[in-house]
């Protein structure tokens, strides 16, 4: 795993989520200085605690682990999933359609 995109991951997502760090600590019951350690990137959550946190706050822990090696790419991995979490399904039929007709179109000007 790329160095900081444990703890960027962690972050941004609990700000997507419109959480404090004593909010999110509380709800995946650690203290707030081991969040904030883990956000920092000072300390390595225990395996209970990232999927909790993962669960917590909707990121996939795929984009963590299978990278193509770009820290920018698995962000927006992880930004696109938060953004997909929070979509009704008629706003998921328009994403697959629009991802649909991009991948067309990039296969015909390949």
């Amino acid at each position: 795993m790329q160095p900081g995109l444990l703890g960027d991951t962690i972050r941004q997502a609990r700000i997507d989520n419109k959480l404090t760090q004593e909010q999110l600590a509380e709800l995946v019951q650690i203290t707030p200085t081991h969040l904030k350690h883990i956000e920092s990137e000072h300390r390595k959550p225990s395996i209970e605690v990232l999927f909790a946190l993962a669960e917590t706050l909707h990121f996939s822990l795929d984009a963590l682990f299978i990278t193509d090696g770009s820290k920018e790419h698995s962000r927006r991995k992880n930004e696109l999933q938060l953004l997909i979490n929070t979509c009704s399904d008629n706003e998921l039929d328009v994403l697959i359609a629009a991802l649909r007709e991009l991948s067309t179109q990039k296969r015909t000007n390949s």
